[in-house]
């Protein structure tokens, strides 16, 4: 049966809701843990351990289009934290062509993005910072297609939950 599996990935189906508004016209995202999930601690005698990092916190970039009606959003999202510090915002990016799913609700944006304009279509890159975040699943494309997947993915997910 594997062999009948085709792994698709579709970058409409990947959607980034801040605060409920869905933002259109990007033209790349990228997000990163801000610190490794591990520190490792060498031993004087050659015997080293790893201590786990409770930093959850990640960065989220964004690049729009600079025709893209999201930079009207973000910029007055932006404006009003800079005036007011109400800039906290609940932040969910989904694969719905596979299953990765980022979210925090505790993000912010760092700064407006450079602006450039010429001759050619030009882009805006937005960073979001995520004090932390609340799920980080990186996964594949592939979607199970039997209850065994599921409950081995299910088990996989309890299992790492319960490590530490």
């Amino acid at each position: 049966m594997d062999g009948m599996i085709v792994n698709t990935y579709s970058p409409k189906d990947v959607k980034v809701d801040i605060g409920g508004y869905i933002l259109v016209g990007w033209e790349d995202i990228s997000i990163s843990r801000t610190s490794a999930g591990f520190i490792p601690v060498r031993g004087i005698r050659g015997k080293h351990t790893r201590v786990p990092s409770l930093d959850t916190s990640a960065s989220l970039t964004i690049t729009l289009h600079q025709a893209s009606p999201s930079n009207d959003v973000l910029s007055a999202i932006h404006s009003q934290d800079l005036v007011k510090g109400t800039g906290r915002l609940a932040i969910t990016l989904k694969d719905y062509s596979g299953r990765t799913v980022i979210s925090s609700d505790e993000a912010y944006i760092l700064s407006y993005p450079e602006v450039v304009f010429s001759r050619d279509f030009e882009f805006r890159a937005w960073t979001i910072f995520c004090q932390s975040t609340s799920e980080y699943t990186i996964a594949g494309n592939t979607k199970p297609e039997t209850p065994l997947v599921d409950a081995i993915v299910g088990g996989i997910k309890g299992i790492a939950g319960n490590i530490f």
